[in-house]
């Protein structure tokens, strides 16, 4: 069990003893997920009123994460804090409830970013990492905690789009080779051969799918084209860390270089959005590209300072 876990492990111990959390509604999500669990082995047809049976287990997982969330937050240890701090400010700076136009971030990618990506100490724990190493305590069975640590591993990515094949979208990450087959249940089904797509894709559960799931409403990266970013991942990716690199496209893609990173990248790159997509332009690393630019004291500080002068 890694370290915040343990000490979250320990006081969970004394709230339930004392009946201070009520977990009441936890009892009642879990119970939902493992007969969703069990309509999902037994069938191959979409269930819950013609919902795709991947998204719904999807879906149905991230509900029940956002009650075990509800639950840490009534724990009484520091060590949450840090992550509860980062995320307040962040929904307090961004307000991303509904989604654009009221804020360039949907609710998708803010309430995935808030559980699998802030990422606390050495370790990287997050929210989700934290709830995987209660499982025992907390009463999730094995298929639980798999489907939990599927998306936890998840990130975000830049991918493009490459056609469709029936009624799946065909999609390849950026430097990458294998081609994704996946659903979108906001509805995009992709405009054109090598648009670019910034999304958060989960992969099938359970060996029962042969496709995976964007699971969050898609931003579409309208300008620069393809070279531009494939320029951006050079410069940014290094083994050499510094402030302004990642040691991986995977690190970069998930912790960013700073907690508001991607978050701060979406909102100044946002341009216009429709209800299964959302616009963005311009490079995280060439502060004029985007159309919202501006110098606000963390992002400055992780941008060089020549690319915050190109015009």
């Amino acid at each position: 069990m890694r370290k915040i876990a343990t000490k979250v492990s320990k006081k969970l111990k004394k709230v339930k003893a004392n009946k201070i959390i009520d977990l009441g509604e936890y009892r009642k999500q879990r119970k939902e997920l493992e007969t969703l669990f069990g309509e999902v082995h037994t069938t191959e047809e979409s269930i819950e009123s013609g919902k795709d049976p991947l998204h719904a287990v999807y879906t149905h997982a991230q509900n029940l994460l956002a009650v075990l969330v509800e639950i840490l937050q009534e724990i009484p240890e520091p060590a949450l804090d840090r992550f509860f701090n980062t995320i307040n400010a962040a929904h307090e700076e961004y307000q991303p409830t509904g989604g654009p136009p009221m804020s360039s971030l949907t609710d998708s990618y803010f309430t995935c970013w808030l559980m699998f990506d802030v990422a606390v100490g050495l370790q990287k724990e997050t929210l989700t990492t934290v709830i995987i190493d209660l499982a025992k305590q907390l009463g999730l069975h094995q298929e639980m905690v798999e489907v939990f640590q599927l998306m936890q591993n998840s990130r975000m990515g830049i991918y493009e789009y490459l056609g469709n094949e029936d009624d799946k979208v065909l999609l390849r990450e950026l430097t990458k080779d294998e081609v994704i087959r996946c659903i979108c249940p906001a509805g995009h089904q992709g405009q054109y051969k090598g648009e670019l797509w910034f999304a958060r894709i989960l992969p099938p559960v359970f060996g029962l799918f042969d496709y995976s799931l964007v699971f969050t409403t898609p931003y579409i990266l309208i300008a620069p084209e393809t070279e531009y970013w494939l320029g951006y991942l050079n410069r940014t990716i290094s083994k050499k860390k510094t402030k302004t690199t990642a040691a991986s496209q995977e690190n970069l893609m998930k912790y960013g270089l700073s907690d508001n990173y991607w978050n701060e990248y979406i909102h100044q790159a946002y341009v216009n959005f429709k209800p299964e997509l959302i616009y963005l332009k311009g490079l995280p690393d060439v502060g004029n590209s985007r159309p919202h630019f501006s110098d606000s004291p963390e992002y400055r500080a992780i941008l060089p300072e020549t690319q915050l002068l190109i015009s």
